[in-house]
């Protein structure tokens, strides 16, 4: 009895073969493969970094949080981020002016001082604490504090942005607004302040809300 023979398919040598485009098929396989396997690496290494820029965003809020009472006692160690009206300071010269005319030389009134300021506090603490130690995981270099984390400016990521509220007048459409902790902004009262990080792509992340 005769049997049919099946035609040779195109691309397959006598006896057994592989298709030529089977190896493409492993090649791009392999290809995605790796693809994957890079994706989910560097996918990693942002969520470490997220992570660990929050830890420093912590950091901040732990020692604003513990000084936020300290910072109001007498002879408080940071003098530059004191809290409470500074008490007058006399002139340096020893000269008198006159009351009024007519009238004997009274002594010269002390001169005004102006409460202490966020700019010199925060100089103050990047030079005599721990927080001057801590590093931005995605640059390797201390991280900046910001006045907002902007998607548009992707060299933010890592810094860390604090933000103030402050309470509006009696019957304002809103009870408070929020805005950012700039280095004139007086600290000689309680302030409300919230902490943020800004992600890979410079969204912000909270942190936490506080009273320093």
């Amino acid at each position: 009895m005769e049997t049919q023979s099946v035609p040779e398919a195109a691309g397959i040598k006598h006896g057994g073969g592989t298709r030529s485009g089977e190896f493409g098929f492993f090649a791009l396989m392999a290809a995605v493969l790796i693809a994957v396997t890079w994706v989910g690496v560097l996918s990693y290494e942002e969520g470490m970094n997220t992570e660990k820029s929050k830890r420093n965003g912590e950091a901040w809020v732990a020692w604003l949080t513990e000084n936020s009472a300290k910072r109001f006692e007498s002879g408080y160690t940071l003098a530059a981020c004191a809290g409470g009206q500074p008490a007058a300071v006399a002139p340096e010269s020893s000269e008198k002016v006159p009351a009024s005319e007519g009238e004997s030389l009274a002594p010269a009134a002390p001169a005004a001082t102006a409460p202490n300021a966020w700019g010199a506090c925060l100089e103050a603490i990047l030079k005599n604490t721990d927080l001057k130690g801590l590093v931005n995981p995605f640059t390797g270099k201390a991280p900046e504090l910001v006045e907002k984390c902007d998607p548009a400016d992707h060299n933010l990521h890592g810094d860390i942005s604090i933000e103030k509220s402050v309470a509006t007048p009696v019957g304002s459409a809103v009870p408070f607004t929020i805005s950012p902790l700039v280095a004139a902004d007086a600290i000689d009262t309680k302030l409300q302040l919230k902490v943020s990080i800004c992600d890979k792509g410079a969204y912000p992340i909270k942190v936490s809300e506080f009273e320093f």
